[in-house]
């Protein structure tokens, strides 16, 4: 399921974000503006190459933003060339419990 919520500035450009999981929007809604407003910048700023993100180790191509002292965001990135894909956003804590539960 997916939920509009951003809307390209330049249907030319490949690596803005156009749409946003439904379970983001909600993640998204629960942050204050400003946090929120952070989330976004950052994966404005890497779909445009101007920020780098921390690659996940795995199969897939994943990446860690921070997107301030709280959230961060996870998003895909497959190709350099194509769309920044936001798999969710979260709290460090939640990332330290999947850490955690990895490492027993």
């Amino acid at each position: 399921m997916e939920a509009t919520v951003w809307q390209l500035r330049d249907e030319d450009d490949a690596h803005m974000i156009d749409w946003l999981p439904v379970h983001v929007v909600a993640a998204l809604d629960h942050l204050t503006r400003s946090k929120r407003d952070g989330a976004l910048a950052v994966i404005d700023a890497f779909s445009r190459h101007e920020r780098e993100g921390v690659a996940i180790p795995g199969p897939e191509p994943l990446y860690l933003l921070w997107a301030g002292p709280e959230p961060r965001v996870v998003v895909r990135c497959g190709n350099p060339d194509g769309p920044v894909e936001v798999e969710d956003v979260v709290r460090p804590a939640t990332l330290r419990a999947f850490a955690d539960i990895h490492a027993s």
